[in-house]
């Protein structure tokens, strides 16, 4: 009988469980991002000048936002050009950069047309594979005054394919030339 009564128990302690919801399996972050099209925000938190000269150099004032696109290629999913994070008028070269399982944490060194000298740039963020945010803490190194370190927020979304290359391009020969 007492066999029996604990036999019972198990069976309706088995059973029960199946009206409980179960814990949603955490979601793995993505190994790299997406190849394709990325619209790019960034939001300027702040800019201080740090050689007690004013921060004349840069134009942007707390508050801008600026956007921007990148394409970035199947073959650099893992170490995009860093044009995505560094925003438009900066040519970038990382030097260094961690760049995995949803973690961002990235070096660059950067120059700019409209300055002369260098602006260091680190971003510090999270990405999934259609998305990224983080932010970005911009230092300059530049000759005479008006050096200044500034913070701005960064977004990123996948927004689709990369754009065909246009026509006459030196990459894809044009199939009517020479006919």
């Amino acid at each position: 009988m007492r066999a029996t009564i604990i036999m019972a128990f198990a069976a309706v302690a088995a059973c029960s469980g199946g009206t409980e919801e179960k814990a949603a399996e955490p979601v793995a972050p993505a190994a790299s991002i997406d190849a394709g099209l990325w619209e790019v925000t960034h939001e300027i938190g702040a800019i201080t000048a740090t050689d007690h000269a004013p921060a004349t150099a840069i134009k942007a004032k707390t508050g801008d936002k600026a956007s921007s696109q990148v394409c970035v290629g199947e073959a650099n999913r893992t170490k995009p050009d860093p044009a995505l994070f560094a925003g438009e008028g900066y040519e970038c070269s990382y030097r260094d950069s961690y760049i995995r399982n949803g973690r961002l944490n990235a070096s660059l060194t950067c120059t700019s047309e409209d300055l002369k000298g260098e602006i260091m740039m680190v971003i510090d963020g999270k990405y999934g594979a259609d998305s990224f945010d983080g932010s970005v803490s911009s230092t300059s190194y530049l000759p005479g005054d008006g050096d200044y370190r500034m913070t701005s927020k960064i977004a990123g979304r996948h927004v689709g394919a990369c754009p065909a290359e246009p026509a006459g391009n030196d990459a894809a020969p044009d199939a009517t030339e020479g006919e």
